[in-house]
């Protein structure tokens, strides 16, 4: 916590992404929580039958979903290189290329993460492209 009793966001990142045995302890902790809540609001808006497609942004999913995919039916993967990533978390964020790094060495490697989903929008040539991709997608999704 800092000294206003909140959580101190870029501690926790230092502690968390030195090394992949703490990275691991605290998804152990968040994870099954946060799944719980989402899923439990899928299921109230599924319950509506006012949605014929439900969209989750969850950038940790194929990491925190253990049971393999039973949280969503389709995945959707958003990804850049990691250069174009590199840079736009130095720039969003104000950290060193180094920490930027570590935090994505603690996370799933992108090729793992291409395979599991269905599909790959690749956002490293900008906002215009990705969502030609999008729309692409939408397209596909509505035809269902």
């Amino acid at each position: 916590m800092d000294g206003q009793g909140k959580l101190d966001r870029r501690g926790l990142a230092q502690i968390a992404f030195g090394c992949r045995e703490r990275t691991a302890r605290l998804n152990a902790i968040t994870h099954p929580a946060i799944l719980e809540a989402i899923e439990r609001r899928i299921g109230e808006i599924a319950q509506s039958r006012r949605y014929r497609v439900i969209c989750l942004v969850a950038p940790l999913l194929l990491e925190a979903d253990y049971g393999g995919g039973r949280t969503v039916d389709r995945v959707l993967l958003m990804a850049a290189d990691q250069q174009e990533r590199i840079r736009r978390v130095v720039e969003r964020d104000g950290l060193s290329e180094e920490e930027v790094k570590g935090r994505i060495g603690a996370q799933m490697p992108l090729a793992e993460a291409r395979e599991r989903a269905d599909w790959v929008v690749d956002t490293t040539a900008g906002r215009k492209q990705a969502l030609e991709q999008l729309e692409q997608v939408w397209s596909e999704l509505q035809a269902e």
